[in-house]
Parts: C-alpha cells; structure tokens; sequence
C-alpha cells in the first residue's frame, strides 16, 4: 500500500540513499561504461589534453568531445532505465494491491452470500419472528452489496 500511496501522489519513486537517484544496477552500468569510455580516451589521448583543447587539431576535438557526449549519452541511458524499473515495479505493486483487494471483496461476498443461507435455512426450518428478522437483514445486507457492485 505504501508504494500504491506513493504513485497516486504523483511522486517519482528516487532512492533516498542512492547517488544520483540511480540504482545498483545504473550505478554498475555507469561505472563500466564510464571505465570503457575512460581506457578509450586515454588509448588515444592524454590527461593533458582537456588543458590544450583549443590547440589540438580539429579531428583530436571533435574526438575528446565525441567522447564527452559518449559519457552524457551514457549516464542519460542508466537513468532512463532505472525509471523504467521503477516504473515497472510500481506497476507491479498496484496490480498486486488490486488483487488483494479483489479476494478481500470476494471473501466478503462469500461470507455474505454464507449468512444469507444460514439465514434463509433457519427460517424454512423454523419460521420464527427471530429467523424471519435475520433473513431480512441478510437480505438487506445482499442488497446493499448489490447495489455497491
């Protein structure tokens, strides 16, 4: 239910404790693609190369900025992902709360439809003021299930 509450108030499911807002499995794709693209720049450049941008050859920066966007395009992928599962869970979580409330109904309409026998048996067999006042009450109890469905 608490999960239910928390998607009908229109909030977005962050972990309180997880940097970024991304989960385990965004913070380990973050951090294998961040160390591909990290062994790639410095295979083909250097850490001094961020200071001399402006002095490198056209090709060398579109290069280093090619691989910057890699790193933006890749950290927008991890939380996009994580949202979805997030997203997917939430789901889950609903659907799981709508079938527990749909046996509770159903249990309640059995334990209802349970009483009005008991009630409808007691006054065939017995047709007291007491039996015909509960098989009315069960009846008007039946009814009132009816008339909310």
């Amino acid at each position: 239910m608490r999960v239910l509450s928390a998607v009908a108030s229109g909030s977005r499911s962050r972990r309180s404790g997880a940097p970024l807002g991304l989960d385990r499995q965004a913070l380990a794709t973050l951090l294998a693609g961040g160390l591909l693209i990290l062994i790639s720049f410095f295979t083909n450049y250097g850490y001094g190369d961020f200071d001399s941008f402006a002095e490198l050859s056209l090709d060398e920066q579109i290069g280093l900025s090619l691989h910057i966007a890699a790193l933006a395009a890749l950290f927008g992928d991890v939380e996009l992902a994580t949202r979805l599962r997030d997203r997917a869970a939430n789901e889950a979580a609903r659907d799981r709360d709508r079938a527990t409330e749909e046996r509770q109904r159903t249990a309640q309409r059995a334990q209802l439809q349970a009483r009005l026998l008991v009630a409808h048996c007691r006054f065939v067999l017995a047709g007291t003021a007491t039996n015909r006042l509960q098989l009315n009450e069960a009846l008007a109890l039946m009814i009132e299930g009816l008339l909310e469905a």
